[in-house]
Protein backbone atom coordinates (compact mmCIF):
# COMPACT_ATOMS: atom_id res chain seq x y z
CA UNK A 1 0.00 0.00 0.00
CA UNK A 2 1.27 3.44 -0.94
CA UNK A 3 0.51 6.68 0.91
CA UNK A 4 0.04 9.92 -0.95
CA UNK A 5 2.27 12.74 0.35
CA UNK A 6 -0.77 15.17 0.34
CA UNK A 7 -3.78 13.48 1.85
CA UNK A 8 -5.97 16.56 1.41
CA UNK A 9 -5.73 16.16 -2.34
CA UNK A 10 -6.12 12.33 -2.40
CA UNK A 11 -8.53 11.02 -4.96
CA UNK A 12 -8.43 7.40 -3.72
CA UNK A 13 -8.87 5.82 -0.36
CA UNK A 14 -5.44 4.88 1.04
CA UNK A 15 -6.90 1.64 2.40
CA UNK A 16 -9.27 0.29 -0.29
CA UNK A 17 -8.11 2.56 -3.13
CA UNK A 18 -11.78 3.52 -3.92
CA UNK A 19 -12.37 7.03 -5.32
CA UNK A 20 -13.26 9.71 -2.76
CA UNK A 21 -14.37 13.35 -2.99
CA UNK A 22 -11.89 16.05 -2.28
CA UNK A 23 -11.70 17.27 1.35
CA UNK A 24 -12.03 20.83 0.09
CA UNK A 25 -15.67 20.18 -0.82
CA UNK A 26 -16.47 19.10 2.73
CA UNK A 27 -14.87 22.19 4.24
CA UNK A 28 -16.76 24.45 1.85
CA UNK A 29 -20.07 22.81 2.77
CA UNK A 30 -19.44 23.23 6.50
CA UNK A 31 -18.57 26.89 6.10
CA UNK A 32 -21.72 27.50 4.10
CA UNK A 33 -23.90 25.92 6.85
CA UNK A 34 -22.18 28.02 9.52
CA UNK A 35 -22.92 31.22 7.62
CA UNK A 36 -26.62 30.23 7.28
CA UNK A 37 -26.88 29.48 11.03
CA UNK A 38 -25.29 32.82 11.87
CA UNK A 39 -27.92 34.59 9.75
CA UNK A 40 -30.75 32.74 11.55
CA UNK A 41 -29.33 33.72 14.95
CA UNK A 42 -29.30 37.39 13.93
CA UNK A 43 -32.97 37.20 12.89
CA UNK A 44 -33.94 35.52 16.18
CA UNK A 45 -31.99 38.12 18.16
CA UNK A 46 -33.85 40.94 16.43
CA UNK A 47 -37.29 39.38 17.38
CA UNK A 48 -36.42 38.78 21.05
CA UNK A 49 -37.60 42.22 22.41
CA UNK A 50 -41.03 41.81 20.77
CA UNK A 51 -41.41 38.35 22.25
CA UNK A 52 -40.44 39.60 25.69
CA UNK A 53 -43.03 42.41 25.50
CA UNK A 54 -45.75 39.88 24.53
CA UNK A 55 -44.80 37.58 27.42
CA UNK A 56 -44.95 40.52 29.86
CA UNK A 57 -48.43 41.45 28.58
CA UNK A 58 -49.73 37.89 28.98
CA UNK A 59 -48.35 37.69 32.53
CA UNK A 60 -50.13 40.94 33.43
CA UNK A 61 -53.47 39.57 32.16
CA UNK A 62 -52.87 36.37 34.11
CA UNK A 63 -52.41 38.35 37.32
CA UNK A 64 -55.67 40.24 36.68
CA UNK A 65 -57.57 36.95 36.16
CA UNK A 66 -56.12 35.52 39.35
CA UNK A 67 -57.23 38.60 41.30
CA UNK A 68 -60.80 38.35 39.84
CA UNK A 69 -60.95 34.64 40.69
CA UNK A 70 -59.90 35.39 44.28
CA UNK A 71 -62.67 38.00 44.64
CA UNK A 72 -65.28 35.56 43.25
CA UNK A 73 -64.19 32.85 45.66
CA UNK A 74 -64.54 35.28 48.56
CA UNK A 75 -68.12 36.09 47.49
CA UNK A 76 -68.96 32.37 47.20
CA UNK A 77 -67.63 31.78 50.70
CA UNK A 78 -69.76 34.61 52.09
CA UNK A 79 -72.95 33.27 50.40
CA UNK A 80 -72.28 29.71 51.60
CA UNK A 81 -71.80 30.94 55.14
CA UNK A 82 -75.12 32.79 54.96
CA UNK A 83 -76.95 29.71 53.71
CA UNK A 84 -75.51 27.56 56.45
CA UNK A 85 -76.65 30.12 58.99
CA UNK A 86 -80.21 30.04 57.58
CA UNK A 87 -80.29 26.24 57.66
CA UNK A 88 -79.10 26.14 61.23
CA UNK A 89 -81.80 28.57 62.36
CA UNK A 90 -85.05 27.64 60.47
CA UNK A 91 -87.98 29.95 60.70
CA UNK A 92 -90.61 29.00 63.29
CA UNK A 93 -93.42 29.23 60.74
CA UNK A 94 -91.63 26.90 58.35
CA UNK A 95 -91.08 24.42 61.16
CA UNK A 96 -94.74 24.56 62.15
CA UNK A 97 -95.88 24.07 58.52
CA UNK A 98 -93.60 21.07 58.21
CA UNK A 99 -95.07 19.49 61.36
CA UNK A 100 -98.65 20.12 60.16
CA UNK A 101 -97.87 18.45 56.81
CA UNK A 102 -96.47 15.37 58.52
CA UNK A 103 -99.52 15.09 60.76
CA UNK A 104 -101.92 15.50 57.80
CA UNK A 105 -100.10 12.83 55.79
CA UNK A 106 -100.27 10.40 58.69
CA UNK A 107 -104.00 10.98 59.23
CA UNK A 108 -104.81 10.55 55.50
CA UNK A 109 -102.81 7.34 55.27
CA UNK A 110 -104.43 5.92 58.39
CA UNK A 111 -107.93 6.71 57.06
CA UNK A 112 -107.21 4.92 53.79
CA UNK A 113 -106.02 1.81 55.59
CA UNK A 114 -109.18 1.78 57.74
CA UNK A 115 -111.77 2.43 54.98
CA UNK A 116 -110.26 0.71 51.94
CA UNK A 117 -109.92 -3.09 51.82
CA UNK A 118 -106.54 -4.62 51.42
CA UNK A 119 -105.66 -5.20 47.77
CA UNK A 120 -104.68 -8.76 47.04
CA UNK A 121 -101.39 -9.12 45.21
CA UNK A 122 -102.36 -11.08 42.10
CA UNK A 123 -99.42 -10.12 39.93
CA UNK A 124 -98.01 -13.65 39.70
CA UNK A 125 -101.42 -15.09 38.82
CA UNK A 126 -102.05 -12.43 36.18
CA UNK A 127 -98.62 -12.90 34.65
CA UNK A 128 -99.29 -16.65 34.41
CA UNK A 129 -102.63 -16.01 32.69
CA UNK A 130 -100.97 -13.59 30.27
CA UNK A 131 -98.35 -16.22 29.40
CA UNK A 132 -101.09 -18.81 28.76
CA UNK A 133 -103.02 -16.43 26.51
CA UNK A 134 -99.88 -15.51 24.57
CA UNK A 135 -99.24 -19.22 24.05
CA UNK A 136 -102.80 -19.72 22.80
CA UNK A 137 -102.48 -16.75 20.44
CA UNK A 138 -99.13 -17.78 18.96
CA UNK A 139 -99.11 -18.46 15.22
CA UNK A 140 -98.07 -22.10 15.58
CA UNK A 141 -100.72 -22.88 18.19
CA UNK A 142 -103.45 -21.10 16.23
CA UNK A 143 -102.52 -22.94 13.05
CA UNK A 144 -102.57 -26.34 14.77
CA UNK A 145 -105.91 -25.63 16.46
CA UNK A 146 -107.49 -24.44 13.21
CA UNK A 147 -106.29 -27.55 11.36
CA UNK A 148 -107.67 -29.80 14.09
CA UNK A 149 -111.05 -28.03 14.20
CA UNK A 150 -111.43 -28.07 10.42
CA UNK A 151 -110.71 -31.79 10.39
CA UNK A 152 -113.55 -32.45 12.86
CA UNK A 153 -115.96 -30.17 10.99
CA UNK A 154 -115.04 -31.85 7.69
CA UNK A 155 -115.93 -35.24 9.19
CA UNK A 156 -119.42 -33.94 10.05
CA UNK A 157 -119.81 -32.56 6.52
CA UNK A 158 -118.93 -35.95 5.05
CA UNK A 159 -121.40 -37.73 7.34
CA UNK A 160 -124.23 -35.43 6.28
CA UNK A 161 -123.21 -35.66 2.62
CA UNK A 162 -123.42 -39.46 2.84
CA UNK A 163 -126.91 -39.29 4.37
CA UNK A 164 -127.95 -36.99 1.49
CA UNK A 165 -126.43 -39.44 -1.02
CA UNK A 166 -124.29 -36.74 -2.63
CA UNK A 167 -121.57 -37.40 -5.19
CA UNK A 168 -118.05 -37.96 -3.79
CA UNK A 169 -119.44 -38.47 -0.28
CA UNK A 170 -117.45 -41.73 -0.11
CA UNK A 171 -114.20 -39.74 -0.43
CA UNK A 172 -112.57 -37.60 2.29
CA UNK A 173 -114.26 -34.20 2.40
CA UNK A 174 -112.54 -31.08 3.68
CA UNK A 175 -113.51 -27.46 4.17
CA UNK A 176 -111.01 -25.14 2.46
CA UNK A 177 -111.18 -21.89 4.44
CA UNK A 178 -108.71 -20.12 2.14
CA UNK A 179 -110.91 -20.57 -0.95
CA UNK A 180 -114.20 -20.79 1.02
CA UNK A 181 -115.29 -24.00 -0.64
CA UNK A 182 -115.66 -27.73 -0.05
CA UNK A 183 -113.14 -30.12 -1.60
CA UNK A 184 -113.43 -33.89 -2.12
CA UNK A 185 -110.05 -35.64 -2.16
CA UNK A 186 -110.61 -38.40 -4.72
CA UNK A 187 -108.19 -40.91 -6.22
CA UNK A 188 -108.05 -38.69 -9.32
CA UNK A 189 -107.18 -35.58 -7.34
CA UNK A 190 -109.08 -32.86 -5.48
CA UNK A 191 -112.57 -31.96 -6.73
CA UNK A 192 -113.92 -28.58 -5.65
CA UNK A 193 -117.60 -27.89 -5.11
CA UNK A 194 -117.84 -25.86 -8.33
CA UNK A 195 -116.77 -28.96 -10.26
CA UNK A 196 -119.10 -31.44 -8.59
CA UNK A 197 -121.75 -31.20 -11.27
CA UNK A 198 -125.43 -31.08 -10.41
CA UNK A 199 -127.30 -28.39 -8.52
CA UNK A 200 -128.40 -31.09 -6.08
CA UNK A 201 -124.75 -31.58 -5.05
CA UNK A 202 -124.28 -27.83 -4.64
CA UNK A 203 -127.39 -27.55 -2.46
CA UNK A 204 -126.56 -30.63 -0.41
CA UNK A 205 -122.97 -29.65 0.32
CA UNK A 206 -124.00 -26.09 1.22
CA UNK A 207 -126.60 -27.36 3.68
CA UNK A 208 -124.23 -29.98 5.12
CA UNK A 209 -121.46 -27.39 5.56
CA UNK A 210 -123.66 -24.73 7.17
CA UNK A 211 -125.23 -27.23 9.57
CA UNK A 212 -121.81 -28.67 10.52
CA UNK A 213 -120.43 -25.19 11.24
CA UNK A 214 -123.43 -24.32 13.39
CA UNK A 215 -123.03 -27.59 15.25
CA UNK A 216 -119.43 -26.74 16.01
CA UNK A 217 -120.20 -23.19 17.13
CA UNK A 218 -123.09 -24.33 19.31
CA UNK A 219 -121.16 -27.14 20.97
CA UNK A 220 -118.17 -24.87 21.66
CA UNK A 221 -120.26 -21.79 22.56
CA UNK A 222 -118.82 -19.70 19.77
CA UNK A 223 -120.01 -16.06 19.47
CA UNK A 224 -122.16 -16.79 16.40
CA UNK A 225 -125.95 -16.17 16.14
CA UNK A 226 -127.79 -19.49 16.42
CA UNK A 227 -129.95 -18.84 13.36
CA UNK A 228 -129.73 -20.23 9.82
CA UNK A 229 -132.03 -18.92 7.05
CA UNK A 230 -132.48 -20.87 3.80
CA UNK A 231 -134.43 -19.65 0.77
CA UNK A 232 -136.27 -22.24 -1.36
CA UNK A 233 -134.09 -25.36 -1.21
CA UNK A 234 -136.67 -26.99 -3.50
CA UNK A 235 -135.56 -24.88 -6.48
CA UNK A 236 -133.20 -27.65 -7.61
CA UNK A 237 -136.08 -30.16 -7.68
CA UNK A 238 -138.97 -28.08 -9.07
CA UNK A 239 -139.37 -25.95 -12.21
CA UNK A 240 -138.54 -22.22 -11.87
CA UNK A 241 -142.22 -21.28 -12.33
CA UNK A 242 -143.45 -23.56 -9.54
CA UNK A 243 -145.82 -21.63 -7.25
CA UNK A 244 -146.48 -24.13 -4.46
CA UNK A 245 -149.21 -26.13 -6.07
CA UNK A 246 -148.98 -29.95 -5.97
CA UNK A 247 -145.68 -31.10 -7.53
CA UNK A 248 -145.64 -32.21 -11.16
CA UNK A 249 -146.23 -35.86 -11.96
CA UNK A 250 -143.13 -38.01 -11.58
CA UNK A 251 -141.29 -35.58 -9.33
CA UNK A 252 -139.06 -37.43 -6.83
CA UNK A 253 -139.48 -35.79 -3.44
CA UNK A 254 -137.24 -38.20 -1.51
CA UNK A 255 -134.09 -36.10 -2.00
CA UNK A 256 -135.86 -32.91 -0.91
CA UNK A 257 -137.22 -34.69 2.15
CA UNK A 258 -133.70 -35.85 2.95
CA UNK A 259 -132.66 -32.19 3.07
CA UNK A 260 -135.37 -31.41 5.63
CA UNK A 261 -134.65 -34.62 7.53
CA UNK A 262 -130.99 -33.62 7.88
CA UNK A 263 -132.00 -30.15 9.07
CA UNK A 264 -134.47 -31.58 11.58
CA UNK A 265 -131.95 -34.12 12.93
CA UNK A 266 -129.34 -31.39 13.46
CA UNK A 267 -131.76 -29.10 15.31
CA UNK A 268 -132.88 -31.96 17.57
CA UNK A 269 -129.28 -33.05 18.24
CA UNK A 270 -128.51 -29.52 19.43
CA UNK A 271 -131.56 -29.58 21.72
CA UNK A 272 -133.15 -26.64 19.87
CA UNK A 273 -130.08 -24.45 20.42
CA UNK A 274 -130.17 -23.75 16.65
CA UNK A 275 -133.11 -22.18 14.79
CA UNK A 276 -133.43 -22.88 11.06
CA UNK A 277 -135.87 -20.70 9.10
CA UNK A 278 -136.78 -21.90 5.59
CA UNK A 279 -138.71 -19.79 3.09
CA UNK A 280 -140.16 -22.33 0.68
CA UNK A 281 -142.60 -22.53 -2.26
CA UNK A 282 -143.09 -26.28 -1.95
CA UNK A 283 -145.77 -27.45 0.43
CA UNK A 284 -145.08 -31.12 1.05
CA UNK A 285 -147.64 -33.37 2.65
CA UNK A 286 -145.09 -35.42 4.56
CA UNK A 287 -145.31 -34.79 8.35
CA UNK A 288 -141.56 -34.19 8.38
CA UNK A 289 -142.30 -30.99 6.48
CA UNK A 290 -145.94 -30.16 7.31
CA UNK A 291 -145.52 -30.32 11.09
CA UNK A 292 -142.99 -27.50 10.98
CA UNK A 293 -144.89 -25.06 8.76
CA UNK A 294 -145.62 -21.83 10.66
CA UNK A 295 -147.14 -19.59 7.97
CA UNK A 296 -148.49 -20.17 4.47
CA UNK A 297 -148.29 -17.07 2.31
CA UNK A 298 -150.29 -17.76 -0.86
CA UNK A 299 -152.18 -15.81 -3.46
CA UNK A 300 -155.04 -18.22 -2.91
CA UNK A 301 -155.56 -17.31 0.77
CA UNK A 302 -154.55 -13.66 0.33
CA UNK A 303 -151.80 -14.05 2.93
CA UNK A 304 -148.33 -12.58 2.63
CA UNK A 305 -145.34 -11.43 4.67
CA UNK A 306 -146.69 -7.87 4.26
CA UNK A 307 -150.43 -7.80 5.16
CA UNK A 308 -152.63 -6.43 2.33
CA UNK A 309 -154.12 -3.74 4.58
CA UNK A 310 -150.68 -2.19 4.92
CA UNK A 311 -150.50 -1.49 1.20
CA UNK A 312 -151.99 1.94 0.45
CA UNK A 313 -150.90 2.30 -3.19
CA UNK A 314 -151.75 0.06 -6.14
CA UNK A 315 -149.04 -2.37 -7.14
CA UNK A 316 -148.03 -2.43 -10.78
CA UNK A 317 -147.28 -6.05 -11.67
CA UNK A 318 -145.02 -4.92 -14.49
CA UNK A 319 -142.68 -3.25 -11.99
CA UNK A 320 -142.28 -6.43 -9.96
Amino acid sequence: MRLSPDTSQATQCPVCESPIASANNTVATIMHDLERLDGDLQVIGSDTPALQRQVALEEEQLQQLRAALSRSQDEINEISAGLRALQQEPDQMQRAAHVRGRISLYLDTTAQHVSAPQVEDRRDDLQRQIAELEELLSDDTQGDRLTSYLSLISQNIRTKAASLELDHSDAPIRLDVNRLTVVADTADGPVRLADMGSAENHLGYHVATLLSLHEWFSEHRGPVPRTLILDQPSQVYFPPDYTGEPPPQGTDLSHLLNIYRTINNTVQALDDALQVIVVEHADLADPLFRNHVVERWRYSNNQALVPPEWITEPIDDEDE
